[in-house]
């Protein structure tokens, strides 16, 4: 939790439009009187942290209210992010933008941002002081995921040197609850997680990437013990619900669920197969293995994200009864380049 404590100023939503209103007075050329409204670009204080939750969680331009922002630190707290990072750009003192970078195992850095932002407000020095300090707890890659129609903000954090990875398609369903126990053909068995399985795993994962049509521009970004790591801190790890599916010795594919916190959701984190058995229905038993594993979790619903050009991918979700919910476009910046300093952040 914040040092701060986790009530938002009853004023958030007014003084954030007000700051909207007083820049918007500049956009105009007006009469050479008024000199362009000094932005500033910092970590936040403890006292702006609220605020700058408000303008990350909110919605349409609009910030989250109290108790949506409450709910965020209470997670923020069990899942150890550290919401004191959160850094703003502000006018009149007001954060009027902001960037939670939440560091993950795997030497990664997702940088959550807000959807639309004020014409006047570069993204540039904020983006680039987030990306120094991240470097210094570690991090080697950063991501976002940005909204398909910003087209605004995708080309600026492209110049930011952003690469444009996927379109993530963000699908969902529930598991029939008459489902009927997996058959397994001659030859075939499953093998959990454990510390001694782990190499098995890594195997599994990196054959399976070979020709695979799922995020390939991702392939040799990260080295498979920090790919491990990653998946192990999406959501609740549980070795239980992590398989590889062996034939006679060989790995054929791979399948890591994780629960989803605070919620009755799972979480399809990978998925794969290896290319010698591709086409032969096995990418169906992984499936269903993965709706009844959900269902062994006592849980409603399985979610997961796939990139919008794996279409044989999709058509074995949609075949189990998978639909769309949404999408965003990942993008991702090696930040092992830095070779520059951030630009001087008052």
């Amino acid at each position: 939790m914040w040092p701060g404590g986790s009530k938002l100023p009853e004023d958030t939503d007014s003084v954030i439009l007000e700051v909207v209103r007083v820049l918007s007075n500049f956009l105009g050329r007006g009469d050479g009187a008024h000199s362009p409204v000094p932005i500033e670009y910092r970590k936040a204080r403890p006292d702006e942290v609220p605020s700058a939750l408000a303008i990350i969680l909110g919605s349409g331009g609009v910030p989250a209210g109290d108790p949506q922002v409450t709910d965020f630190l209470q997670l923020a707290a069990q899942r150890d992010i550290d919401v004191r990072e959160v850094w703003v750009a502000t006018a009149h003192g007001r954060p009027l933008w902001a960037i939670l970078p939440i560091l993950s195992p795997g030497h990664t850095a997702m940088l959550f941002t807000p959807g639309p932002r004020p014409e006047v407000l570069d993204l540039g020095p904020l983006v680039e002081a987030v990306c120094q300090s991240v470097t210094g707890h570690g991090a080697v890659l950063a991501q976002i995921l940005a909204d398909p129609t910003d087209h605004a903000a995708r080309a600026r954090f492209a110049e930011l040197g952003f690469r444009e990875m996927a379109e993530l398609l963000y699908l969902h369903c529930g598991p029939g609850r008459d489902m009927a126990p997996i058959a397994l053909p001659e030859n075939f068995r499953w093998q959990t997680y454990s510390p001694q399985t782990h190499e098995l795993f890594e195997r599994a994962i990196l054959e399976s990437y070979q020709q695979s049509l799922d995020c390939p521009a991702l392939n040799g970004v990260r080295e498979i013990g920090d790919v491990i790591a990653a998946h192990k801190a999406s959501g609740e790890f549980d070795p239980r619900f992590w398989f590889v599916l062996i034939e006679r010795d060989e790995p054929r594919g791979v399948l890591l669920l994780s629960r989803v916190p605070r919620t009755d959701t799972a979480e399809l984190v990978y998925l794969g197969l290896v290319p010698q058995v591709r086409g032969r229905g096995i990418g169906d038993l992984l499936m269903r293995q993965a709706l009844l594993t959900v269902l062994e979790m006592s849980l409603a619903r399985l979610t997961l994200a796939v990139d919008s050009k794996n279409s044989p991918a999709l058509q074995l979700y949609f075949r189990h009864g998978m639909q769309r919910i949404g999408s965003k476009v990942a993008m991702m910046r090696d930040l092992r380049v830095l070779s520059t300093p951030a630009p001087h952040v008052p």
